[in-house]
C-alpha cells in the first residue's frame, strides 16, 4: 500500500497522471484528469461520460488507505452536478454508503470519520440507475444546470490542514509550530 502522498492530495503537476498509487479506477469507464474544474491549483479528476447510456452505468475512482492509519477524518471536496433518476454519486467506505450527493454544482467539503486501519474508499458515479430508456420524458425534467458529472479534488486523511480553494486572493495562514524566542540582542 502507498500512502496518499502529498497529504492533502491534489492532481497537480507531477501528481497529475491518474491512476496512480494509491488510486484506481475501475467499472463501466474511468475517472480521468480534467483541466477545466478544480477545487485547489488547475486539476482534479472527473467521472466519466455516460449520456445516452441506455443500461445502468458505474464507475468508481478508488482510493486504498494503508493498514497503518491511525484513524481520522477522510475530507475531499466534490462537485456533483448529477440528478436521479439520470445519475447519482455515492461514497462507500469498506462497501458500506458513507455519503451521497446530488445537485452539487460548486464545489463543497465532505467530511467523513474513518477508524484505524486499512481502508478501501470507492467514489462512485452512478448513471441511469433505473436503467430507463435515456431516450423517454423520464430524462425531461433534468435541469440544464446539472452537467452529468462529478469532479473530486483537495483529499486528506487523518488531521491534517485542507486544500486551499484555488480562486483566492487572499493569502493562506497555515497552522505552525508554537514559536520560540528569539535571542535579544544586548
Amino acid at each position: 500500500c502507498v500512502p496518499l502522498n502529498p497529504n492533502p492530495y491534489t492532481f497537480e503537476p507531477p501528481k497529475n497522471v491518474f491512476p496512480i498509487e494509491p488510486w484506481t479506477t475501475e467499472g463501466d469507464g474511468v475517472w480521468a484528469i480534467d483541466p477545466t474544474t478544480a477545487y485547489t491549483g488547475t486539476y482534479s479528476i472527473k467521472s466519466p461520460n455516460f449520456d445516452g447510456e441506455p443500461l445502468k452505468q458505474v464507475s468508481n475512482a478508488t482510493l486504498e488507505v494503508c493498514d497503518d492509519f491511525e484513524g481520522g477524518p477522510l475530507v475531499f471536496y466534490a462537485k456533483a452536478s448529477v440528478l436521479p433518476p439520470q445519475d447519482v454519486f455515492i461514497v462507500y467506505i469498506d462497501g458500506v454508503v458513507a455519503a451521497q450527493l446530488v445537485d452539487v454544482q460548486d464545489f463543497e467539503e465532505v467530511k467523513l470519520e474513518l477508524k484505524p486501519g486499512g481502508h478501501r474508499v470507492d467514489f462512485s458515479y452512478q448513471y441511469n440507475i433505473f436503467n430507463l430508456d435515456p431516450d423517454s420524458t423520464d430524462f425531461d425534467n433534468i435541469p440544464n444546470k446539472i452537467l452529468g458529472a462529478v469532479w473530486i479534488d483537495g483529499i486528506s486523511t487523518g488531521n491534517v490542514t485542507p486544500a486551499p480553494p484555488a480562486d483566492t486572493d487572499k493569502p493562506t495562514l497555515l497552522p505552525t509550530k508554537s514559536p520560540t524566542k528569539s535571542p535579544m540582542k544586548s
